[in-house]
């Protein structure tokens, strides 16, 4: 009821007579006025009435917009241009989830200001249910009967299957944004900036008591974050310097998750009746900067870039456990006391001292000072279940610094033809992980060749190979973990990519596109952990204009993806070191892509056409491999990944009248998908011996979606 309130308020408004009474018509949809008087008032209504029609999956077709059916004010466009002042307005998707609200006015040379509102919804799924019941903001309860019969033996989890309630899983996040700029003097403005953006709903989140059970739930999203910035800039044709402060307040009302357990109702020394974890905690942020530039002689320019933040967080801490049977453990310190300082640079230096000449060379340092106290941890309790030691003593304050050095240039000995060669190294230092220092230096090399009569060639090739020092083993060993295991991250690794854009136009109204891509990534170093990745993919492509103002345009592109990952599966003990244990996951994926657009702005003097068309398949297969000596059981393989959309859009629009004129869209909208971890087939109940789901699954849809509506401009 609100949404269509709001949606024919917003229309009615619209046709209001006095709104557009005197005004100059426009020209017709197809075309553009460009002899509009300064003065005039320039606007566009786009409103209507749309149907749609879901089978299947109705949340992921909508999973970031509203297309549900009804009125609708699609588009609304508003401006007033003076000698001396600016005016526009815009709103989209009125009264949806969707929507969409902003305005500007500016004084020119003096001010000016802009204020934007917007939503993203965000629908997970209709198909979600839990036997879980809400006992307050981030409190989830099952029947205490039921729990009592699973704990005496007298029943099994199936039985909460029957008290399971079905529910819509969404969420909406808010934005709203204001800018203000202010000129001071000729040379001097002064800018001011709030963000504030909010999110409410629910998200799939996930607790466990061990691998006892493991529970799926509907976690709250009530949080919100205020960002302000603050600026003052001087600039004129030689130079520029700015001045900036920004700040960031990050505030959850949902701070904490609990859950019962479906396995007990009373706590015990060996099980919990609840388990607890804390959310994202409430934090801030404060960063000062300075920028500048110069210009330099020999067509040059410097600039530079320093920024000093600070980030805070100082959350009180939850007790290691929520069961009542385990005497509590103390807390190092109550609260997180978190605190990190956050410098960056970036310098910049842009030179072309002779014609055929360009250089560039840039050093960026980006340094995270993470100043949090340790947190001693020497006994503390594991899933709300048992009491344990820890293997680190506490918590470990990762920090990390890096730099950036890049340096590029450009020799054009021809008139359409560029030789580029560039190199960049990257080094970072790490507190608290394998590699103390990892350094990657990167070659580059291209040619482009543009403004030919017959079309255009770029060709580029790249070299990186990252190395590590000061590995320290024996982390890995302390958490038991293979010493060999390398993180993908900052592991050593070879990388090789090539690629090629070609575009020739042998006619006027035909032009001809091709690329290809090709990449390699090689980690010598590491025996267990991803291995290889490598890419390949090519487009191929034809437009055509055959007569002005219509356009026609076909492209196939197809990628494959390739992975090869190391794993040994071992207890400790003898199997620890027994390489007859190991196995690897091989992943293939190939994706077939197929585009297709025609656009015919003037099929008759009243009429405008376009079509489209969108079609995109996947598949990816997990292949497990064993060594030929292997003592493992032989692992059965599963099936492909496969998903596939189809889009399918027309639109036509008829001139009614020089403002006025009718339009009628459709779009078809179809997805299929095969996954052995999140389809109905796997997830058919949500109760498992060990797992509680919230059955979000991937499932198709086929969607209808019609839209008749006006378009009015004035």
């Amino acid at each position: 009821m609100q949404r269509l309130t709001s949606t024919l308020l917003l229309t009615g408004l619209l046709a209001l007579p006095g709104v557009a009474a005197g005004q100059t018509p426009p020209a017709p949809p197809s075309a553009t006025d460009a002899s509009s008087p300064l003065s005039a008032w320039i606007g566009e209504v786009d409103f209507g009435a749309r149907l749609t029609s879901v089978s299947g999956d109705p949340a992921r077709y909508q999973r970031l917009r509203d297309l549900r059916r009804g009125p609708t004010v699609d588009r609304l466009r508003y401006r007033r241009d003076t000698d001396t002042w600016l005016a526009t307005a815009v709103v989209d998707h009125a009264g949806y989830r969707d929507q969409r609200y902003s305005a500007s006015f500016q004084q020119y040379g003096r001010w000016k200001s802009s204020v934007d509102w917007n939503q993203v919804p965000l629908f997970y799924s209709t198909s979600t249910q839990t036997p879980f019941t809400s006992g307050g903001t981030g409190v989830f309860r099952l029947d205490d009967g039921t729990q009592r019969a699973v704990q005496s033996g007298a029943s099994t989890t199936a039985a909460f299957v029957g008290l399971s309630r079905p529910f819509d899983l969404r969420s909406r996040r808010d934005t709203a944004d204001v800018r203000f700029t202010y000129a001071a003097t000729r040379d001097v403005d002064l800018k001011v900036s709030l963000l504030s953006t909010a999110r409410k709903g629910e998200q799939p989140f996930a607790g466990t008591f061990g691998q006892n059970i493991a529970v799926e739930l509907p976690a709250p999203i009530n949080h919100r974050t205020n960002d302000v910035n603050a600026a003052a800039e001087w600039s004129n044709a030689r130079g520029m310097a700015k001045l900036a402060y920004d700040g960031s307040w990050f505030n959850n009302s949902a701070e904490t998750l609990v859950w019962d357990s479906p396995l007990t109702l009373t706590d015990s020394a060996t099980a919990g009746s609840q388990g607890r974890m804390p959310l994202w905690p409430d934090s801030t942020a404060h960063t000062v900067s300075a920028a500048g530039s110069v210009a330099l002689p020999a067509r040059s320019r410097a600039s530079g870039y320093v920024s000093v933040g600070n980030w805070l967080q100082d959350q009180a801490l939850l007790p290691y456990t929520i069961n009542t049977a385990i005497a509590p453990i103390p807390l190092a310190r109550a609260s997180a006391d978190a605190e990190a300082r956050i410098v960056a640079m970036n310098y910049r230096l842009t030179s072309r001292p002779a014609r055929m000449v360009w250089l560039n060379g840039q050093f960026r340092v980006y340094d995270y000072d993470n100043r949090t106290p340790h947190f001693a941890v020497g006994q503390f309790v594991r899933a709300d279940s048992a009491v344990a030691t820890s293997d680190t003593g506490g918590s470990q304050p990762f920090g990390y610094t890096r730099h950036f050095l890049d340096l590029d240039a450009s020799f054009t000995p021809l008139r359409f033809a560029a030789f580029r060669l560039g190199y960049g190294r990257e080094r970072d230092d790490r507190t608290f992980r394998q590699f103390e220092e990892t350094t990657e230096q990167v070659l580059r090399a291209a040619l482009d060749s543009t403004g030919l009569n017959w079309g255009s060639v770029r060709l580029q090739y790249e070299h990186a190979v990252r190395t590590g020092e000061g590995l320290d083993e024996e982390v890995l060993s302390d958490i038991g973990e293979q010493v060999s295991l390398r993180q993908f991250d900052i592991s050593d690794r070879t990388r090789d990519r090539v690629t090629a854009i070609v575009q020739v136009m042998p006619l006027d109204s035909v032009a001809l596109n091709g690329s290809v891509g090709i990449g390699q990534e090689r980690r010598p170093d590491a025996a267990f952990g991803l291995q290889d990745n490598d890419l390949l993919s090519y487009t191929v492509g034809v437009d055509l204009a055959p007569r002005e103002a219509a356009t026609f345009g076909v492209t196939y592109g197809y990628e494959n993806y390739t992975t090869l990952q190391r794993s040994r599966q071992a207890n400790p003990g003898p199997q620890f070191d027994d390489p007859t244990r190991d196995w690897s996951t091989d992943m293939d994926e190939n994706v077939h892509t197929v585009t297709a657009r025609a656009e015919v702005p003037q099929v008759t003097s009243r009429t405008a056409v376009g079509v489209g068309y969108d079609y995109v398949r996947s598949r990816a297969q997990y292949l497990y491999l064993l060594p030929s000596n292997s003592t493992l059981v032989a692992p059965r393989q599963l099936p492909a990944v496969r998903n596939e959309i189809q889009r399918a859009t027309a639109d036509l629009r008829y001139a009614l009248a020089g403002n006025l004129a009718l339009g009628l869209g459709y779009a078809f909208d179809k997805y299929n998908v095969e996954d052995f971890a999140l389809s109905p087939g796997t997830l058919n109940s949500p109760v498992f011996p060990a797992l509680f789901s919230l059955m979000y699954q991937w499932r198709p849809y086929t969607a209808h979606t019609g839209a008749v509506r006006l378009i009015y401009r004035w």
